[in-house]
């Protein structure tokens, strides 16, 4: 039997010994940089990840008074209104359709010019002037808040299945025949044929009855409802929280409205005017010269007026509070005596000949001009309260969202 062969450790020299530990720490530094930088290359990574996923989405796209909007909200706002805007313009293509081209050019025309405008409001979606409507809505809660004025989860709720045209209020029943004959008995007196053996008559006659809309159910608008959020989930992000935000801030807009409409006085100064207007101020230098004449100033009015609507009148534009008409002609027209006649006044309609015929300093306005009193006024007190907020902007266009 072979003897096993024992090895023999072999002694290294102190030169040796110190090379081995040289090159065991050149690895182990090695390996330590290689995972430094991996560490590094994933904190970098993380950081992109941050701030695609967190970072970018949660900065603001703009300040009110120390309130972000985050871009996120943004985003997702601008993808609803795309979505809005997309189903008006597919509903008017398909109304478009209906249409005979060769017939109905001007219905045509007008459903064109529709959907161009919605076209041009969806362009505008990329452009920092969404931005300035969420700062709007963000100044009217804001300015709701220290008003008082507040929307109810009843209210918002309404609202809602308004849009989806539900409501919550019995319908008024109405009778459905079963049959499209009715039978009627009546008691009639004969008076030239021969007397019936009965005092009354039967007839049959044909009807139609008329079609009353079904009225939409809760389950049905529940159904309708849920369909709508979870399209409204998959094609915007909105949560129901956050589209029950977008219907409170449209219901405070029309509350605050009304609160400084409620503001605007009901009546002003007004004059009862007539005028005659003319193209050219020779045209109505000649008329004047017939009214100093002593023509009738309604019956010229009627013969050569261009406004045809008042003309009808004899120029009777009724009563008129400052601001109806052109700042030249109430300039002239609240100056001027009862009675009196104007010199020729030059607005951009063209040439007028006034005569005022009744004043009232404390007259009720008409309410349609009340009403646009009403929307001025508050477009005023948007444009004050935008002036005194402080607003940081910081939209930049690759934060709009990709179609």
């Amino acid at each position: 039997m072979a003897k096993r062969k024992v090895k023999q450790d072999i002694s290294l020299t102190r030169k040796q010994v110190s090379r081995r530990e040289k090159e065991r720490r050149q690895r182990l530094n090695l390996i330590g940089v290689a995972v430094a930088i991996g560490c590094l290359i994933l904190v970098i990574l993380g950081l992109g990840v941050y701030q695609e996923l967190v970072g970018k989405p949660a900065a603001p796209v703009a300040k009110v008074n120390g309130v972000p909007l985050s871009t996120n909200i943004y985003q997702k706002r601008v993808r609803l209104e795309r979505m809005m805007l997309d189903a008006n313009m597919e509903m008017m293509r398909t109304q478009r359709s209906l249409y005979d081209p060769e017939v109905d050019t001007f219905m045509l025309s007008i459903i064109d010019q529709q959907i161009s405008q919605l076209s041009v409001q969806r362009d505008l979606l990329n452009t920092e002037s969404f931005v300035d409507e969420l700062i709007q809505e963000e100044l009217i809660r804001q300015a709701a808040q220290e008003a008082g004025v507040s929307v109810s989860p009843q209210e918002i709720d309404r609202k809602i299945e308004q849009e989806f045209g539900y409501s919550q209020e019995e319908p008024t029943p109405v009778p459905s025949p079963s049959t499209d004959t009715i039978t009627s008995t009546a008691e009639i007196t004969p008076t030239e044929v021969p007397s019936p053996s009965t005092d009354t008559i039967t007839s049959t006659a044909e009807i139609t009855p008329t079609e009353v809309p079904t009225p939409m159910t809760r389950a049905r608008f529940e159904e309708l409802y849920g369909d709508f959020l979870t399209n409204l989930k998959n094609g915007t992000g909105l949560t129901e929280a956050e589209y029950t935000d977008v219907a409170e801030v449209t219901l405070l807009r029309g509350k605050m409205e009304e609160y400084v409409g409620q503001q605007v006085p009901t009546s002003e100064p007004q004059i009862r005017v007539r005028h005659i207007l003319l193209d050219t101020e020779e045209e109505a230098q000649t008329v004047l010269q017939r009214l100093e004449d002593g023509e009738d100033f309604a019956a010229l009015a009627t013969e050569v007026s261009t406004d045809t609507l008042s003309a009808e009148l004899g120029g009777d534009l009724g009563w008129i509070p400052k601001g109806k008409m052109d700042t030249a002609f109430d300039e002239v027209a609240f100056n001027l005596p009862v009675g009196e006649i104007s010199d020729v006044v030059e607005t951009p309609r063209g040439f007028h000949i006034i005569l005022v015929e009744d004043s009232d300093d404390d007259r009720e306005l008409d309410p349609e001009i009340l009403d646009q009193r009403r929307r001025d006024a508050f477009q005023v007190w948007l444009v004050d309260l935008e002036a005194e907020a402080e607003i940081e902007r910081s939209w930049s266009a690759d934060k709009v969202p990709p179609e």
